[in-house]
C-alpha cells in the first residue's frame, strides 16, 4: 500500500505541525534532570507518534513506548518503566521514554498511577514523553503542573495537496491540481486516507461515518475490482476484524456451496497472511491483504447473493452499547485486550455471554479483580445482568 511505502522516515518530510516538531525538538535538546515532559495533544492521526519515533530517531535514543491505558496502575508502571526511569541504556546514554495515550487513565480507579507519572518525570534520568487525543481529559489536567503542552492539529488541505503532488510523482501518476486538491478536501487532514484515494484513483470519498456493514456491503455489491478495493478500504476496523466480519457474511449466505467453499478458502489464506503478519510484526505485508480480498474473494462471489448484517447482539443491547454505556465499552477494551480480541470483536460476540454470566455474583467479583475495575462496576455489572437476553 502507498500509505506505507509514503510513511515519513525523518521529520522534514513530514507533513503540517512544523511548530509542534521543533517544539518537541527543542524540549529535547535541551532537556535536564527534573525538567518538565513534553505533552504532545492533538487528534487522532495527526501524527504525534511518528513525531516522537523520529525524533528519538534524529537524537540517536533507543524508544522506549508504552501505552499508559494498558498499564493503569502505579504497580503496572513501576514494574515496566521503573528501571528505564532511573537508570541509562547499556550504553551509558539516555533513553527516550514515551508513554502514549495518557488520556486513556480515566474510567476507572488509577491506583496512585497519575501520581507515579507525576513523581516519575520529576525523578527520571531519561526525559519523559506523553501524548493525548483528548486535552481536556482529567488525567491530562493532572498531568499538566509536570508537563509542556505542545499542540498538534490536522494539517491543511493545502500541505495535504503538496504531499499527495509529491506521491503521484514518486508513483509516475499523472493527477492534475484539481483532482488533488479534491481528495485533499475529502480527507479532512487523514494523510492516510489522501494516499488511499489517490491509490484508488480518488473514487471514493471519506466517510468518518461508515460503518462495518456499510463497506462490506458495498464490497459484496461493487461492480468491479476497483471498486471491491475501495470498499474494503474503507472497513473501519482492525484487518482480523474485517476478515472475520467477511467470514460471518458469507457463511450465512445462500449461494452455491462451490461458491461459497471457494470463497472460504481465500478467507482462510488471508488469515493465514495475518497470522505471519502478527508472529513477525511485519505489518508491510498488510499492503497485500486488501487487493488479495478484492481480487480473489470478490471474483469467486461471483454475481452477489451475499450481504452481512451485525446481528449477533440483541437490539436493546446494541443501543446500549454504541450510544450510552460507557463502561460497557470499557469492559469491552480491557476484556478484549485481555482475550487477545478487540473492543468491538467482544462487543459483537462475547458481550451478550458475559452479562448472562454475570448474574453470577462470585463471577461479578472476579471479573472486576481480574480487569482492576472501579467498585462502580459490581452494581453496574448486576443491573446489566438482570437484562440481558441470550442472542437468537
Amino acid at each position: 500500500m502507498w500509505s506505507e511505502k509514503h510513511r515519513p522516515t525523518t521529520l522534514d518530510v513530514m507533513v503540517g505541525n512544523r511548530e509542534g516538531r521543533e517544539k518537541l525538538a527543542k524540549w529535547l535538546k535541551s532537556w535536564k534532570r527534573g525538567a518538565k515532559a513534553a505533552l504532545l495533544v492533538g487528534p487522532p492521526g495527526t501524527g504525534k507518534t511518528t513525531c516522537v519515533h523520529l525524533t528519538a530517531a534524529r537524537f540517536g535514543m533507543q524508544l522506549v513506548e508504552l501505552n499508559a491505558s494498558d498499564t493503569r496502575t502505579k504497580e503496572k508502571l513501576g514494574r515496566r518503566l521503573g528501571q528505564v526511569l532511573s537508570s541509562s541504556n547499556l550504553f551509558g546514554t539516555r533513553s527516550l521514554v514515551f508513554l502514549d495515550e495518557v488520556d486513556g487513565l480515566a474510567g476507572r480507579a488509577d491506583y496512585g498511577a497519575v501520581e507515579f507519572i507525576k513523581d516519575a518525570v520529576k525523578k527520571s534520568e531519561n526525559p519523559v514523553v506523553m501524548a493525548a487525543n483528548d486535552p481536556d481529559a482529567d488525567e491530562v489536567r493532572k498531568l499538566a503542573s509536570v508537563t509542556s503542552k505542545i499542540e498538534f492539529v490536522k494539517p491543511d488541505a493545502g500541505e495535504v495537496q503538496a504531499f499527495l503532488a509529491a506521491v503521484a510523482g514518486a508513483e509516475g501518476l499523472d493527477a492534475d491540481g484539481a483532482s488533488l486538491e479534491r481528495m485533499a478536501k475529502l480527507a479532512n487532514g487523514d494523510l492516510r486516507s489522501a494516499i488511499n484515494l489517490l491509490q484508488s484513483g480518488g473514487s471514493h470519498e471519506k466517510d468518518e461515518e461508515v460503518t462495518a456493514a456499510q463497506a462490506l456491503n458495498a464490497f459484496f455489491s461493487a461492480m468491479d475490482g476497483k471498486a471491491a478495493l475501495v470498499a474494503l478500504r474503507s472497513y473501519p476496523g482492525q484487518p482480523r476484524e474485517k476478515i472475520r466480519d467477511l467470514f460471518n457474511g458469507i457463511l450465512k449466505s445462500r449461494i452455491h456451496e462451490e461458491r461459497k467453499a471457494a470463497a472460504l478458502d481465500v478467507l482462510s489464506r488471508a488469515d493465514v497472511l495475518m497470522g505471519r503478519i502478527m508472529r513477525g510484526q511485519d505489518w508491510r505485508l498488510l499492503r497485500y491483504l486488501d487487493p488479495m480480498l478484492a481480487s480473489e474473494l470478490w471474483t469467486s462471489l461471483g454475481d452477489g447473493g451475499v450481504s452481512y448484517v451485525m446481528d449477533g447482539v440483541p437490539w436493546l443491547l446494541q443501543l446500549r452499547i454504541w450510544n450510552d454505556s460507557k463502561k460497557l465499552k470499557e469492559i469491552g477494551a480491557l476484556a478484549g485486550r485481555r482475550l487477545g480480541i478487540s473492543q468491538r470483536g467482544f462487543l459483537v460476540e462475547d458481550m451478550p455471554y458475559f452479562l448472562l454470566l454475570a448474574r453470577d455474583a462470585p463471577f461479578r467479583e472476579g471479573v472486576i479483580k481480574s480487569l482492576d475495575l472501579e467498585e462502580t462496576f459490581v452494581p453496574f455489572l448486576a443491573k446489566e445482568a438482570t437484562r440481558a437476553r441470550a442472542p437468537s
